[in-house]
């Protein structure tokens, strides 16, 4: 505490001094004229306000380079719309494998009430019997892969 105050007043004396030793500039209207230079002209605004008219249309920060739907206003609440739900995949399960030729007995396929057999390269309602792995049929649709395996084995 004893070091604080001293520093403090050396501190503000210099402040002081500082701000005592500034020299306000004038104005760059007036050092033109006392320098015999021509004063700057105006500054088109006509123009500066078609450019800026031009910038705010072609939405340089915006990937898309389009305004955006719903206008940013801090003052108000956002609401936005949930987004669409992904679409359901169905849930496929192997039932068993028939052969040889091996076959695979599919359940849950997208408009079939009970199991297809399926033959390597067959195809129903989208969804194709791709690959025969050992115990694993693989089967390929819009977007998805499934891996499937028997669950137990059959005796």
């Amino acid at each position: 505490m004893k070091l604080f105050i001293p520093l403090a007043a050396v501190g503000a004396a210099g402040s002081i001094a500082a701000w005592a030793t500034v020299i306000p500039e004038p104005p760059i209207e007036e050092r033109l004229a006392e320098a015999g230079a021509p004063a700057p002209a105006p500054a088109d605004t006509a123009a500066l306000r078609t450019f800026a008219t031009r910038l705010r249309t072609r939405n340089p920060f915006r990937l898309d380079r389009k305004p955006a739907e719903v206008l940013y206003n801090p003052w108000e609440p956002v609401v936005v719309a949930a987004p669409a739900p992904p679409p359901v995949r169905p849930p496929l399960a192997l039932a068993g494998l028939v052969g040889p030729p091996w076959n695979a007995l599919i359940e849950g396929i997208p408009g079939r009430e009970s199991g297809v057999l399926l033959q390597l390269g067959d195809s129903v309602n989208g969804v194709r019997f791709v690959a025969l792995r050992g115990d694993t049929v693989v089967l390929a649709a819009f977007d998805t892969t499934w891996s499937l395996t028997s669950r137990r084995a059959w005796h």
